[in-house]
């Protein structure tokens, strides 16, 4: 399993506004892709007994990056006491049918705990790379990767990445670097 670092932020502002912003900051959109994750969870857990974090640890996605790749994915995160990951990485392997994939799972005890719709924009200047993260046609958000794919650097310490970040005066929920994507839809989806 690969270990990495990366920090996501929640964006306070619409879509048009923020790419105006970038743009006004030296940003080009470098790429565009999409991606359908079906998080799910073997039938037999309790979930009324776990929490979110707990819950989401034991799920695996069903990941389509559309037009690019077919996964299973297991995403491992270590938190510490107030939330914040201290440690993340991920172990994929390759599927060539999505809904093979979900047959399979289901055939399994698998099944189905929500779904996230992932719209990637991948936003470089000549120092940082981010991607503004369009989910479920609802929420904005922003990831800082260690290991950019459109710029030479690696990033060692979760410190300089916040630092570079917050160098751009950006429109986000302050003081919350480890927005947990999954963990909001995932309360969507207990609390209806």
């Amino acid at each position: 399993m690969k270990l990495e670092k990366e920090i996501t932020v929640k964006i306070t502002c619409d879509y048009k506004t923020l790419d105006k912003i970038l743009k006004d900051k030296g940003f080009i959109i470098k790429e565009e892709y999409e991606i359908n994750d079906d998080y799910l969870i073997d039938g037999k857990q309790k979930l009324n007994k776990m929490s979110n974090l707990e819950i989401l640890s034991k799920c695996v996605l069903i990941r389509d990056i559309v037009g690019i790749e077919k996964q299973l994915l297991y995403k491992y995160k270590k938190y510490d006491d107030n939330g914040n990951i201290l440690e993340q990485g991920k172990i994929k392997c390759p599927v060539f049918d999505i809904k093979k994939a979900l047959d399979f799972m289901n055939a399994i005890g698998y099944k189905s705990l929500f779904k996230i719709y992932d719209k990637c924009i991948v936003y470089c200047n000549d120092k940082t790379e981010l991607v503004v993260e369009l989910v479920n046609n609802k929420y904005i958000f922003i990831e800082m990767e260690d290991e950019p794919e459109y710029i030479n650097k690696k990033y060692e310490d979760i410190k300089d990445m916040i630092n570079e970040f917050d160098e751009y005066d950006l429109p986000y929920e302050k003081g919350n670097y480890f927005v947990k994507k999954a963990e909001i839809i995932l309360n969507e989806v207990i609390n209806k």
